[in-house]
C-alpha cells in the first residue's frame, strides 16, 4: 500500500462520515422542529354550525348544520337549530319548516315548539304562536322561556290576564326579563 493513501483513504471515510451523519442529524432536526398543522378542533358540521351560530355567522351556520342534515338526516338537533340560524337570517317561513320537520323527528320536542312558536310570532301569528309555546310548557312544564315568550304573544293579542299569569310564573321559574316585563306591564 503506498503510504499516504492510507491517511488520504481516511480522512475521505471520516469526511463522508462525517457528513452523513450530520446531514441525517440535521434531517431528524428538521423534521422535528417543522410546524405541525393541526386542524383548531376536529368538530364535526354540526359543532361547527354550534361555533358558527354563537359567533353570529347565521349564513355559515345554516350551511354547516346542512352538511350534518346530508350525513344524518334524521337529527333533529340540526333542524332545530338550522331553523334558529333561518330565523335569526330572517328567513320565518325556512325557519319554521325546519322546525316542523324536527317535531317530526322527535314529536316531544320541547324547544322547537318554542322556537317554532316564537318563529310565528315574528310573523305576527300569534294564536298559533301561542299554542306553540303552550305545547312547549305541556311537555316541559318549567320551561321559563317558553312561559315568557307565550306572555309576549298573549300581550300581542290584548290578553293582559293571560299575559301577566305568564310573566309570574316565568319570574317565578328564574326567567331574566319575565319579571321585568310583569311590573312594567302588570302592576
Amino acid at each position: 500500500m503506498v503510504p499516504g493513501l492510507k491517511s488520504k483513504f481516511t480522512s475521505i471515510f471520516i469526511f463522508f462520515l462525517t457528513t452523513t451523519l450530520f446531514f441525517v442529524c440535521s434531517f431528524e432536526r428538521k423534521k422535528t422542529n417543522e410546524p405541525v398543522f393541526i386542524r383548531k378542533t376536529d368538530l364535526n358540521p354540526f359543532q361547527e354550525g354550534n361555533s358558527k351560530f354563537k359567533n353570529g355567522d347565521y349564513l355559515e351556520a345554516i350551511e354547516f348544520y346542512s352538511r350534518d342534515l346530508d350525513v344524518n338526516p334524521d337529527n333533529p338537533a340540526s333542524l332545530n337549530n338550522r331553523g334558529l340560524a333561518k330565523s335569526k337570517s330572517g328567513n320565518e317561513t325556512g325557519a319554521i319548516s325546519d322546525y316542523n320537520r324536527a317535531i317530526e323527528k322527535r314529536e316531544h320536542y320541547a324547544i322547537a315548539f318554542n322556537n317554532r312558536g316564537f318563529a310565528k310570532m315574528k310573523v305576527s301569528n300569534f294564536q298559533n304562536a301561542i299554542e306553540d309555546f303552550s305545547l312547549a310548557i305541556r311537555l316541559k312544564p318549567t320551561y321559563a322561556n317558553a312561559f315568557n315568550n307565550r306572555a309576549m304573544a298573549n300581550w300581542a293579542m290584548k290578553d293582559k290576564q293571560n299575559a301577566c299569569e305568564d310573566w309570574k310564573k316565568a319570574d317565578h321559574l328564574g326567567h331574566n326579563e319575565a319579571g321585568k316585563s310583569f311590573v312594567k306591564f302588570c302592576i
